[in-house]
């Protein structure tokens, strides 16, 4: 069943504690808001407060509870809701030993497995962001927590917009929900670290053990609202709580420089001497944040339903100019989704290798559109590909970038593409792949990361190249590219490639080989400028000799004075066809085909894509002699039925 125990510890919690329980009452399975009210005296795991100045004066408490109305408020629910939520308090007058009591005090209450959740009394979730987060737990039962970004207020309409700075870093924020069980228990408050006893002795911390991650929980609109610093009365608490002296002042220099920035941004070190990094202050409306919480004309707060639902983009946002992963998913076929897929509407597949890795990825667009039928599938591949795209049934959009293979990560032209793609798509995606397997030589890892999409799947390097360590800008990695699909779609995807075409090359090569002999098999045989054709002339005419077998010469325009004297030597079995069709063309000939030998771009990649055999050549048989592959060719000929 899975139900949702929440736990609040709240002191002087107004306006926002009176959020929650509205959102919780919406929610369609078994919840219970457990809420730890009172004085954390600053000693144990609270006594960094005291260390740089912060005291508990008498006005900031009436008999160690709140003084500014949430008592009565937590009195009041707790009758209307007997069975749902519960208050712990200390005798009055009476201070909780530090927070980590603080947060144990409902644990014994606790004695079913459940979801436990912390809710801040600032931090505000809607109630469609509690049921998905649920819903991921229950399809994924290996996973332990739940790791969320948030929208930091410092203002009523004042955020931050930069990720792995102050209120939003990775490396230990916001860590909110963990799967507990009775006997769990509370290592530390802050950071929240949850943990569970081994049979060995030793303790597990659930945190840390298989959690969701940041961009797993983002990319399903799971980022909440944390009015931290958003009235003049919390900050007034804290300056005196955490000993932040001047706090008061500064916020109100903020808010006034806050109300002239436009859609600029302001550091917050400017202001908040606490904070020493480089976290930026911007309005809300232009980090494309809807706020839960907003004051009146008369500065009453109210609580305002969100007017979109969960979205990405937001998260997106957060991301944009974010460095490399802090933490990577390795992918376990065989897992559900480690993200909610639904929510997936836009995805960029990056193949900046050619040509042929669009051919040998083929297979990956057929199921990565099945995988997500509605989302919108965006392309990078260089010139070349483009053909070859522009037949792809399953993408709506091509971009082409220029060849980057063997560059160095500091190369002029890297860095320029790399800011064109950061320009122009920042914030496109939900998610990006790089479906390639092996060294990442083109930077597709890199430029999947300047697009700021939450979502980074890639097949593991595991090692730098040249200098540029490809995993980190990662948050998923595989084994395969079908490892890929796996964290897309449940089931076994097919990774069977296929060669796209048109009806006009279909008509040009059915068109083309009307003009030849019929024959029971047809051997295409791929020429290039390169490749010496002496071999392949001497494997003609011993295949024209047969009398069964149709010969079909593909291959580069260049390859066209070998292509004539082959097909004279092969006589009527031989149709030469280099330089007669069009890629499409070529495409569809070539699956009219039973096999191939040879060589050429493109012919040798279509081929590959198309699965024909490619008898007795390529590169485990060397460079073999005619003699060598006609025998081969017999051997399989004489395994197919007729």
């Amino acid at each position: 069943m899975l139900p949702v125990h929440f736990l609040t510890i709240v002191l002087n919690g107004d306006p926002f504690i009176r959020y929650h329980l509205e959102v919780f009452r919406q929610l369609p399975f078994p919840w219970h808001w457990h809420v730890v009210e009172g004085v954390a005296e600053q000693v144990r795991d609270s006594s960094w407060c005291a260390q740089r100045g912060g005291r508990v004066p008498q006005d900031l408490h009436r008999d160690g509870r709140s003084s500014d109305g949430t008592s009565a408020y937590l009195d009041r629910i707790a009758a209307e809701e007997p069975g749902r939520v519960s208050v712990y308090r200390k005798p009055p007058g009476v201070f909780w030993q530090g927070k980590v009591e603080m947060v144990t005090a409902p644990l014994a209450a606790m004695t079913e497995d459940c979801l436990l959740w912390q809710v801040d009394a600032d931090e505000l979730w809607t109630a469609e962001q509690i049921t998905r987060a649920r819903r991921m737990f229950l399809d994924s039962p290996s996973r332990t927590a739940a790791l969320y970004f948030c929208h930091f207020f410092v203002g009523p309409s004042l955020v931050l917009d930069r990720l792995d700075q102050y209120g939003n870093y990775r490396a230990y924020e916001w860590l909110r929900t963990w799967r507990y069980r009775p006997g769990d228990f509370w290592h530390s408050h802050v950071p929240p670290r949850l943990m569970r006893p081994q049979p060995d002795g030793a303790d597990l911390e659930l945190g840390a053990a298989n959690p969701f991650l940041h961009e797993e929980t983002a990319a399903g609109g799971l980022v909440f609202q944390h009015f931290a610093y958003a009235t003049r009365e919390q900050v007034a608490f804290k300056e005196v709580y955490y000993g932040y002296d001047g706090a008061v002042r500064r916020w109100d220099a903020l808010q006034a420089a806050g109300r002239a920035v436009g859609n600029g941004a302001l550091p917050l070190r400017d202001f908040f001497p606490w904070v020493t990094d480089a976290a930026t202050v911007t309005r809300a409306e232009h980090a494309m944040v809807e706020p839960l919480a907003r004051p009146d004309a008369e500065g009453s707060w109210g609580f305002v339903p969100p007017a979109r639902g969960a979205s990405t983009a937001p998260a997106v946002a957060l991301l944009r100019n974010s460095g490399p992963a802090v933490r990577r998913r390795t992918l376990v076929p065989g897992e559900p989704p480690p993200f909610p897929t639904d929510l997936i509407r836009s995805v960029g597949v990056f193949l900046p290798d050619g040509i042929g890795a669009v051919l040998r990825e083929s297979g990956f667009l057929r199921e990565l559109r099945r995988a997500l039928p509605l989302a919108r599938i965006t392309v990078f591949a260089t010139p070349d590909a483009e053909a070859a795209l522009a037949l792809c049934p399953y993408v709506n959009q091509r971009v082409t970038l220029p060849p980057l293979k063997g560059r160095a990560p500091d190369d002029a032209l890297v860095t320029a593409v790399r800011q064109e793609i950061g320009q122009q798509f920042s914030g496109a995606f939900d998610l990006t792949i790089n479906p390639h397997r092996g060294e990442d030589a083109s930077f597709a890892n890199r430029l999947m990361q300047d697009t700021g999409a939450p979502l980074r799947l890639g097949c593991r390097v595991g090692r730098p190249v040249r200098g540029y360590y490809a995993d980190a800008f990662l948050t998923h990695v595989a084994a395969t590219p079908a490892g890929l699909l796996g964290a897309l779609a449940a089931g076994e995807p097919d990774p069977a490639t296929e060669v796209w075409t048109s009806p006009a090359g279909e008509r040009a090569a059915a068109a083309l080989l009307a003009e030849g002999v019929p024959a029971r098999w047809r051997c295409a045989v791929g020429l290039s400028a390169s490749a010496g054709a002496g071999t392949l002339s001497e494997l003609c005419r011993r295949l024209a000799a047969r009398g069964d077998t149709a010969l079909v010469l593909v291959g580069e325009e260049a390859a066209k004075g070998a292509a004539a004297r082959i097909a004279g030597d092969a006589g009527d079995a031989c149709l030469n066809a280099v330089g007669r069709l069009g890629f499409d063309g070529l495409c569809a000939m070539l699956r009219r085909c039973d096999l191939f030998v040879g060589t050429g771009a493109p012919a040798e990649g279509i081929a590959v894509a198309a699965r024909l055999p490619m008898v007795g050549t390529g590169p485990e048989h060397g460079d073999p002699t005619a003699e060598a592959m006609e025998s081969a060719i017999a051997g399989w000929l004489a395994d197919r039925a007729y």
